[in-house]
């Protein structure tokens, strides 16, 4: 009887640590999720843009009508470059959500490479598509009868408001709030690794 109590009073040397480690946290899974989704998208996007980008003077052809083409159209370096840089990005979006659902903490840090740079890139892209279409405005003027200055003038300056408007609107929501997003969440909020395993604590 005296051993057993002695036993039962005895210091405890170790202990099995997973019997203290919190339940794993559910976010990783639905951000890891958002970011796959949302680099699928783009990398669809990005692609369909990269093969259609050396296109579109041939489609213009027809509807100049022998004037020159618009500056517009012309594809240039920086569109190419442009067009590169945000495919690599969204390489790193697409593993990091990988990497996330699957509670890896360097899907911190791929994601970040990713949101960083995309609010400017997503604001210098906008100012871009304007000077284009301000661009356009002004080709349309020097040869008015073409058939793409036609359709420009049938669509009016509240339709092409409109269209900036709406350019804006996405801009803002899908290249400056998601980056954010992320940004926050992982450069200030979810900051340490076992955050995504819940080994110190519980994160619904």
């Amino acid at each position: 009887m005296d051993d057993q109590i002695n036993e039962l009073n005895e210091p405890v040397d170790s202990y099995d640590e997973d019997l203290f480690a919190g339940p794993a946290p559910a976010w990783p899974k639905w951000i890891g999720g958002l970011a796959i989704a949302w680099g699928g998208i783009m990398l669809t996007c990005t692609g369909i843009g990269m093969v259609m980008l050396p296109m579109q003077a041939k489609f213009m052809g027809p509807m100049i009508e022998g004037a020159p083409m618009p500056d517009a159209f012309i594809v240039k370096p920086m569109d190419w470059a442009m067009m590169g840089v945000g495919l690599v990005l969204t390489f790193f979006l697409l593993f990091g959500g990988i990497f996330c659902v699957m509670r890896n903490p360097i899907s911190r840090i791929l994601i970040l490479i990713w949101a960083i740079p995309s609010i400017p890139m997503s604001l210098y892209s906008f100012m871009v598509q304007m000077d284009k279409q301000a661009s356009l405005q002004e080709w349309a003027k020097q040869y008015p009868d073409t058939q793409y200055a036609q359709m420009l003038s049938q669509s009016g300056a509240m339709g092409q408001q409109l269209g900036q408007i709406i350019g804006l609107v996405f801009t803002i929501l899908l290249g400056v709030v998601v980056p954010a997003f992320f940004i926050i969440w992982f450069g200030f909020i979810k900051t340490k690794p076992e955050q995504m395993s819940g080994s110190e604590e519980v994160i619904a």
